[in-house]
């Protein structure tokens, strides 16, 4: 087996956990919508004052696990990059994604704590 096989297998696996990780993301949002538009149409929304903050718990724990799920597909293409400019380029977009993943947490911690 050769490193050109190698490396199509590997880029290969990072697109499919990307790929996962969008997903994810996408799905997340239109349950969340539905969930959203489910309260409004059904008059719930302003009857009962329900509690919006369950709709943004669920799309914050989609929002991080498919972020997890693109950071690890980013990890995987660090074993891809042929130079220094592009590791560096991966570490600087995994560092945003990890900040945004954890001011997520952050902020799901305290809507829960409500």
């Amino acid at each position: 087996m050769d490193w050109q096989t190698i490396h199509i297998g590997i880029v290969f696996i990072q697109h499919i956990v990307s790929f996962i990780g969008i997903f994810i993301i996408v799905t997340g949002v239109f349950v969340c919508l539905a969930q959203y538009a489910y309260y409004v149409f059904s008059g719930q929304l302003t009857q009962q004052g329900v509690n919006i903050n369950k709709i943004r718990l669920n799309l914050g724990h989609v929002l991080i696990l498919g972020l997890e799920f693109i950071v690890a597909a980013d990890l995987i293409g660090t074993t891809t990059t042929p130079d220094y400019y592009d590791v560096g380029l991966l570490a600087i977009i995994v560092l945003i994604r990890t900040v945004l993943t954890f001011s997520i947490n952050r902020e799901l911690m305290s809507i829960s704590k409500e």
